[in-house]
């Protein structure tokens, strides 16, 4: 079994999603798998703080303990991270 583990992470975004901030209110839920962390990605998207964000879009995202320390905080450009799944936040 693989030590990887995989964070599934909300992102306040432009609509093309090339200017993304993490969200803060939202803290990552950690999973053993990409494919459990996938499955919960309609709920995260389904929550208060993804409704809340101040941001024309929401993204969901799966990324290895490893891509969450490289993005960091600040703005980030999520279509250099493939399988970004998302909604508008104004629903």
């Amino acid at each position: 079994m693989s030590a990887t583990l995989f964070a599934l992470a909300l992102f306040a975004c432009s609509d093309d999603g090339t200017a993304c901030e993490r969200i803060s209110a939202a803290p990552a839920q950690t999973f053993q798998s990409r494919e459990r962390c996938a499955a919960g990605i309609d709920a995260a998207l389904d929550t208060d703080a993804a409704r809340r964000a101040e941001a024309p879009t929401v993204y969901a995202q799966c990324l290895s303990n490893r891509q969450m320390a490289s993005i960091g905080s600040g703005v980030i450009d999520l279509t250099r991270v493939n399988g970004a799944r998302f909604a508008d936040a104004g629903f």
